[in-house]
């Protein structure tokens, strides 16, 4: 890889930056962040993802400007290990995942990572759906999956947070190549409905919404309550639905709908609207399609990069804004172009087989053969 400074304007795609800089050893300089905003330069949490980034890794040199408009980046070798970080509660814990997720197939020693903070939050993906739908996209890149996991010791909601997740990753030498061509037929639908500290009772109330929701669908739904009390249910009051769908490939998509964070203005959501919400938002990524969750686009692109140099294929459905430029950022940082064909069918021909939506396509790429240098040979 070139050693050259990549330059970057603004504070959108900051952790897929920084990310991208450790991976592919390049130092990046990012300018103008908020400069016209009130309260220009970075914020609290991007301040606490640099610590965290700098906590795995070694050698890592930072400079911050004055006014925090400007960061300059230059990654060292990621170690990995035992860390344990708090995460305030701007942000939702798998803000500060993904990156970990990334980077952790390639540590010197294996991580487990303990993260304090929000585990779920209206708007931003919750480590739930992380767990379901990212750690299944990662079993097939790494074989090794025996230490992979995600465990939410307690669950926080905003305002005042109060979880407790620990992830924990195997590492490997180098990835696999995949080939995900089938999305497969929808087989059943799980779920969990979780309260804390407020009555169980609500968790009925939206299970039976949800239900109603996609009655007609498939018979085969259950979803399970999870009540948390004192420490375990975290610091602020709050209920949510989460629904996961798996299919008969394997595939598996994910959906949530929580309450809003105590102290919010605005009328409160219903356990019955927060149900249908949940069902409705399940149906429509199962009408998305593709070999996987919309949301785990960016983990499949980033190790389809990162494999050894033979081609993978992965079948998506409509790309959101935020994987299309994760793929501009792979080409800057790794110079690896994906190939993308369409599968688009007929609206007509879609509707009679089923398949959801016509917009898919199946990204291909050859991998830049990335070992994992830091790994400790036995």
């Amino acid at each position: 890889m070139s050693s050259e400074t990549l330059e970057f304007t603004g504070c959108n795609f900051f952790r897929l930056r920084l990310t991208y800089s450790i991976l592919s050893g390049r130092p990046i300089r990012i300018v103008n962040i908020r400069k016209t905003d009130d309260r220009p330069g970075i914020r609290d949490f991007e301040a606490k993802l640099i610590g965290l980034l700098e906590k795995v890794t070694n050698g890592t040199k930072v400079e911050i400007s004055r006014t925090g408009t400007q960061v300059s980046f230059r990654p060292g070798m990621i170690t990995g290990g035992v860390v344990n970080v708090d995460c305030g509660t701007e942000r939702c814990i798998s803000y500060f995942l993904e990156p970990l997720i990334l980077l952790s197939p390639f540590c010197k020693i294996a991580m487990t990572i303990k993260l304090k903070g929000v585990t779920n939050s209206p708007g931003e993906m919750s480590v739930d759906g992380m767990k379901a739908s990212w750690l299944k996209v990662y079993n097939k890149f790494v074989l090794n999956d025996e230490k992979l996991d995600l465990k939410i010791q307690a669950r926080g909601l905003k305002p005042d947070g109060g979880g407790v997740v620990v992830f924990t990753a195997p590492i490997v030498k180098t990835l696999r190549p995949v080939q995900r061509q089938q999305a497969g037929k929808v087989c059943k639908i799980r779920g969990q409905a979780y309260v804390s500290k407020v009555t169980p009772s609500l968790a009925y109330r939206m299970i039976d919404a949800a239900k109603k929701a996609m009655h007609g669908y498939i018979s085969d739904v259950f979803i399970a309550v999870d009540q948390r009390k004192g420490d375990a249910g975290g610091a602020s009051p709050g209920y949510g639905l989460f629904l996961t769908a798996e299919t008969t490939e394997g595939v598996v998509y994910q959906s949530e709908a929580l309450s809003r964070p105590k102290g919010d203005s605005g009328s409160p959501i219903l356990p019955e609207d927060i149900g249908i919400e949940a069902g409705h938002a399940l149906l429509q990524q199962i009408y998305m399609g593709g070999a996987l969750d919309s949301s785990a686009q960016v983990l499949a692109s980033t190790f389809m990069t990162l494999c050894p140099k033979d081609v993978s294929h992965f079948l998506y459905g409509p790309l959101p804004m935020y994987s299309v430029h994760a793929l501009r950022h792979l080409k800057q940082f790794f110079e690896v172009e994906f190939k993308m064909e369409d599968t688009r069918r007929s609206e007509e021909a879609a509707e009679e087989l089923r398949i959801g939506s016509p917009d898919k396509a199946m990204i291909t790429a050859v991998g830049v053969g990335y070992s994992n240098l830091n790994k400790t040979i036995l």
